[in-house]
């Protein structure tokens, strides 16, 4: 009981797409079929600081997924991805996670989400010495529009 009222207090402090100089733009996760066992998030990360900011996540919980994972696709000749553990974001930048590239990898779906569902994902990080949360709701849809 104790640990929900906590995450209820914890959930009531968060924004739905910004986190002081943290903001979410264009989230959205691309439609699978039924039966898939991994979908990909997409979205932009804006930092409106004057300072670089290092988030170095913790845990990613989505609503619906056993587990969730930052990753970077790229291509040496074959390709690859690697699980990322830390997200820098120049002053006053964006960083775009799309296809083919940063993106948030969403492992085994208890049912996979229907197009013009929304996947809510919490994302948990270290900045400095505290932690911080980021609520996003990102849409299911065919393709970015």
């Amino acid at each position: 009981m104790k640990k929900s009222v906590v995450m209820f207090c914890l959930l009531l402090s968060i924004t739905d797409n910004a986190l002081g100089n943290i903001i979410i733009e264009n989230s959205w996760v691309r439609a699978a079929a039924p039966g898939t066992k991994v979908m990909a998030a997409y979205m932009t990360i804006v930092n409106n600081s004057v300072k670089p900011i290092e988030m170095d996540i913790e845990k990613i919980i989505s609503k619906g997924f056993k587990k969730t994972e930052v990753h970077k696709s790229s291509l040496n000749g074959m390709m690859t991805m690697e699980k990322i553990d830390t997200i820098i974001i120049k002053p006053n930048e964006s960083l775009v996670l799309e296809p083919g590239g940063l993106h948030f990898m969403l492992i085994n779906p208890e049912t996979v989400p229907e197009k013009n569902t929304a996947v809510e994902m919490l994302i948990f990080f270290k900045q400095g010495k505290e932690t911080e949360v980021i609520r996003i709701e990102a849409e299911v849809r065919s393709q970015k529009l």
